[in-house]
């Protein structure tokens, strides 16, 4: 018995779904021809149609399956919005895109994302029909699985998630656990099934700085800072997981007035400007705001010399602990996206589930409050920061 994520007005139409798709993959495409799987070079082909958070940590599992596969050849199905991400990756061979309209955060209609999920598959079926790949893995347990794309290519086995639909389709579909579970339980749930072991602490972040990408052309967009500086990024893909603008301001007061740092506001939307209004004049020659100024090659680069970076549960909280020493807020969240991180990581969570949680990457310290938007975890943040500097 399959157990579907959602409420029922969710569930009900997976279950309906499911018992014709369950029909048609028993009569006709489980009994597909497969030939042996090549175990010398064998061609993987992972979809993730998720969001950039996504797109980056899952890149963490290439270097594990050369390691066990030098030979094998990583395709990647993934969304155009998390290009970025992807564009420089020295393991892949290949990337598809597909925007699946139940992870595009686009401001357009939900009949316009639809539209653009069907031409993006159409755009993407040619490219993946040239291959024959001796494993699918999704690595999806939530919104946007990709099983759709089975029935139409070539997959000798196919393993993923069937908590939103479609499992029929896969050769072995799996449950999520009832407890928590980091969400790289459940990469390492299917990447056994192809023979690539590993743990939490096996994971080397990386992401690859294009040679494009120099100081001097940021230079060009905003003005880089001559002192110590941070990097606060108070967006949040979810608008759930994000602060008030009240506390960003009076941490940035706080942190100017007891520091000689400079603060790199960064995001894409006009919340950077929304914290600016309410800092006092006096301090806002210390701030730049680089929002819809830099790119994500641009952000790395810049975190590699900054101080710390203050993020939130979130696609920059994931880049920066690469580079830099990281402060995070999660609101709402918890250990299963709990950071795998190069730099030390200070995490303060309200999420009561994860307290207490045994977590293998022993530089990050996690600490739970209630509330994470008080004066208390305001003055804890800062006096991290001004005990480093």
């Amino acid at each position: 018995m399959r157990k579907y994520c959602g409420t029922p007005r969710e569930t009900i139409p997976f279950k309906i779904m499911d018992f014709f798709v369950d029909i048609y993959a028993n009569l006709f495409y489980k009994k597909r021809e497969k030939k042996p799987i090549n175990t010398d070079s064998p061609r993987i082909l992972i979809a993730s149609l998720g969001h950039l958070g996504d797109a980056l940590t899952v890149t963490y599992i290439f270097p594990l399956i050369k390691k066990t596969y030098p030979k094998a050849k990583i395709y990647l199905l993934t969304a155009q919005w998390c290009e970025p991400v992807n564009l420089h990756n020295p393991y892949l061979e290949k990337t598809i895109y597909i925007n699946h309209f139940q992870t595009n955060r686009r401001k357009i209609s939900r009949w316009e994302k639809i539209k653009d999920f069907y031409q993006t598959f159409r755009q993407a079926l040619p490219v993946l029909q040239e291959e024959t790949y001796d494993y699918y893995i999704d690595i999806r347990y939530s919104d946007a699985v990709a099983h759709f794309v089975l029935p139409f290519i070539k997959v000798k086995e196919a393993y993923g998630f069937a908590r939103r639909g479609l499992g029929g389709l896969l050769d072995k579909e799996f449950d999520v656990p009832t407890n928590e579970f980091h969400h790289f339980d459940m990469y390492f749930m299917l990447l056994r099934e192809i023979g690539v072991q590993g743990k939490l602490i096996d994971i080397e972040p990386y992401f690859l700085i294009p040679n494009e990408s120099t100081l001097e052309k940021i230079q060009q967009k905003i003005l880089l800072p001559t002192i110590p500086y941070l990097m606060l990024f108070p967006e949040s893909g979810g608008e759930h997981k994000q602060v008030g603008v009240e506390f960003w301001s009076k941490m940035i007061e706080t942190i100017l007035v007891e520091n000689n740092v400079s603060i790199l506001l960064c995001g894409q939307t006009n919340l950077s400007n929304q914290i600016l209004n309410l800092v006092p004049e006096i301090y806002k020659n210390s701030i730049i705001d680089t929002s819809s100024k830099i790119n994500i090659h641009e952000i790395a680069l810049l975190s590699k010399n900054a101080t710390f970076a203050l993020t939130l549960d979130s696609f920059p909280e994931h880049l920066c602990c690469i580079f830099c020493k990281t402060i995070t807020i999660f609101k709402g969240t918890g250990y299963p996206f709990f950071p795998l991180a190069n730099f030390p990581v200070y995490l303060i969570h309200n999420h009561k589930s994860s307290i207490g949680l045994p977590f293998e990457r022993t530089n990050v310290s996690i600490l739970y409050q209630e509330n994470v938007e008080t004066e208390e975890v305001r003055k804890l943040i800062t006096k991290k920061i001004h005990d480093e500097i």
